[in-house]
């Protein structure tokens, strides 16, 4: 497997996993001085689900050591059975990755609830470890602009956030 490829399966699966809407009690954390990890609502745009927390801790990510991802905020309209999330990656401004998933089946489902999804807070967070593999890079550290999606089936978005991804590969 390439490693752009590699990256970028890493991306996805960041994203997937941790991008979810799903409504719970929110609960009090701990920030840090970006709570968004240097990302943004795509274009300035106001968006029916908004984001207050993204931190990737470690940022940027280590390959093979374990990463915590928090998100947090708030859903004002229903998150759609067919919502589409879309995940692209662009590296010096070429389009690198770009895919899409089912949102309900893929990331809501996979954690216990189903679409329609209601409106309302969510604040979650997650622990993994990036695998590391034998076509990694060595002690270098590669940075993507990345744009994160959701869309209900009637082409509604729900939400779009653009901002900086950085993947650290230490040395071999």
């Amino acid at each position: 497997m390439n490693k752009i490829t590699r990256i970028a399966l890493f991306l996805f699966f960041i994203f997937s996993s941790y991008s979810l809407a799903v409504p719970n009690p929110m609960t009090k954390r701990q920030g840090n001085n970006d709570p968004l990890s240097g990302f943004k609502p795509c274009n300035g745009t106001t968006y029916p689900i908004t984001y207050t927390k993204l931190i990737f801790n470690p940022n940027p990510i280590v390959i093979g050591k374990t990463l915590v991802t928090e998100v947090a905020g708030t859903s004002k309209t229903v998150i759609e059975e067919g919502a589409i999330q879309t995940v692209s990656a662009f590296s010096n401004g070429k389009l690198v990755f770009n895919h899409q998933l089912d949102f309900c089946k893929e990331v809501i489902a996979k954690n216990g609830e189903n679409c329609p999804l209601q409106p309302g807070n969510f604040d979650t967070s997650s622990t993994s470890v990036p695998p590391a593999s034998p076509d990694d890079p060595s002690d270098t550290t590669l940075s993507f602009d990345v744009v994160f999606k959701i869309t209900n089936p009637d082409n509604t978005d729900l939400v779009c956030m653009e901002g900086p991804f950085s993947i650290t590969f230490p040395p071999k």
